[in-house]
């Protein structure tokens, strides 16, 4: 008899995938960067009078340090999400196959 599960068995792990590619996408890393290039060009803007100085210089650092945080931890929530949920589905694909196939023959 046919496994009757390795259809969803199947897609759970093509959309797992599908949802890796998107978070490490070329447009993906273009949005992160265009955000933060448009983040530093408004603190150049609200800060442009101040006088050029170190105080100046750590504050931009600090910002971009922030941003490139922010932006390691979500792509980093991205990938968790899409791990939990190729967990999630693997574990309903087998909970299925419990009820269907108690005997465990395939």
């Amino acid at each position: 008899m046919q496994n009757l599960t390795q259809p969803f068995v199947k897609l759970s792990s093509a959309n797992a995938e599908l949802i890796m590619q998107f978070a490490q996408s070329q447009e993906m890393v273009d949005l992160v960067n265009t955000s933060a290039q448009k983040y530093m060009e408004l603190a150049q803007k609200t800060f442009g009078g101040a006088a050029a100085s170190g105080a100046q210089a750590e504050l931009i650092r600090s910002l971009t340090d922030n941003y490139s945080t922010f932006a390691r931890e979500h792509a980093e929530s991205l990938m968790g999400m899409a791990a939990e949920a190729q967990a999630r589905m693997s574990q309903q694909v087998a909970d299925v196959t419990k009820m269907v196939n108690p005997a465990g023959s395939s």
